[in-house]
């Protein structure tokens, strides 16, 4: 698909680099250049979607759920490394190491004797020496040092090898897609609108309102899932084997943060922490719940439009026109 996108590109610079001013695409009459742009954009939206759909572990049988599974690990594949530390902190909040006051979550005043802690509880328990926000667990120094280190490249060594996580050849390629075709909505509309412009024509704004429009679209569509297919039916066959243990968290009411009744740890990594609304962990989904969302999708379109060019003025002129070619 990749070769598709360059050589709509080249054949575009092709037409266009000799005579910028006066060439097919420059004097394309404006509902003529709209239909042509659509068809590009469709061209490059169908190669972005069968890159991402065409799955080779799609028909694939799910591996069997063993008896005992690891929380962090099913955590990590539910979310990468940010998923981890918040399971690591929620599992050392449960056992009395840590607590939260308020806004923040530091070391409890009454926590047992920490030497046994394994070693990544040990480090992220030590992390909060000093009163730290929740935003702050997340940031990079905790995430690429600590989790990553000790446990996360275990873990996605062991998932890229049950292929239920997205290799990273295929990672690099959908970013190269997504450039590439980020180059063609918003390179041919830019163009378009500075011909329009310089021929004087002043009605492209609802050009540029389509452009933009396509061009968000395909970013949306071009940015890969971290798991394979496989692996988003995984986690669906976990979700419903242990749907009983969401169902026992729902009920739970109980104020008593020590309450080793229900273990709360495996559920929380396979239904996040949004479950723990409602229960006397309340405050901790809080926190956490809100920013599950935000830094998971944090640089989801880094690849979308890196390199494009005259691309980048043209988040409007993405949308460029054609209404001021010449008839």
């Amino acid at each position: 698909m990749d070769k598709l996108l360059l050589t709509i590109i080249s054949m575009l610079l092709i037409v266009t680099i000799r005579s910028p001013l006066n060439n097919p695409i420059a004097n394309m009459y404006g509902p003529h250049f709209l239909v042509f742009y659509a068809g590009i954009i469709t061209v490059t939206l169908l190669a972005s979607y069968y890159n991402l759909k065409f799955d080779a572990t799609a028909q694939l049988p799910l591996p069997s759920i063993p008896s005992n599974p690891d929380p962090y690990k099913i955590a990590y594949l539910r979310g990468g490394e940010s998923e981890v530390i918040r399971l690591v902190i929620f599992n050392l909040l449960q056992d009395g190491y840590l607590q939260i006051n308020k806004d923040t979550i530091e070391q409890s005043t009454t926590y047992s004797y920490a030497d046994n802690l394994s070693i990544i509880e040990r480090h992220v328990f030590d992390y909060f020496v000093f009163p730290k926000l929740a935003n702050q667990t997340l940031s990079d120094t905790i995430s690429n040092t600590i989790i990553h280190k000790f446990w996360c490249e275990t873990y996605e060594e062991s998932l890229l090898n049950e292929q239920l996580l997205l290799p990273k050849t295929a990672r690099d390629l959908a970013k190269t897609i997504s450039t590439l075709g980020s180059c063609i909505i918003l390179g041919l509309g830019s163009y378009k609108l500075s011909i329009a412009l310089l021929k004087g024509y002043n009605n492209v704004l609802f050009l540029i309102i389509i452009g933009l429009v396509y061009w968000i679209i395909f970013i949306l569509l071009s940015y890969p899932s971290r798991r394979t297919q496989l692996g988003e039916r995984y986690i669906k066959q976990l979700q419903q084997s242990f749907i009983q243990l969401k169902n026992r968290i729902i009920r739970t009411i109980s104020d008593d943060r020590n309450d080793t009744d229900l273990n709360m740890l495996l559920p929380v990594a396979i239904f996040g922490v949004e479950i723990l609304h409602g229960t006397s962990y309340t405050d901790f989904a809080n926190i956490f719940a809100p920013l599950v969302t935000s830094h998971n999708a944090g640089g989801s379109s880094g690849g979308g439009c890196g390199g494009c060019g005259g691309g980048g003025g043209g988040g409007g002129g993405g949308g460029c026109g054609g209404c001021g070619g010449s008839g």
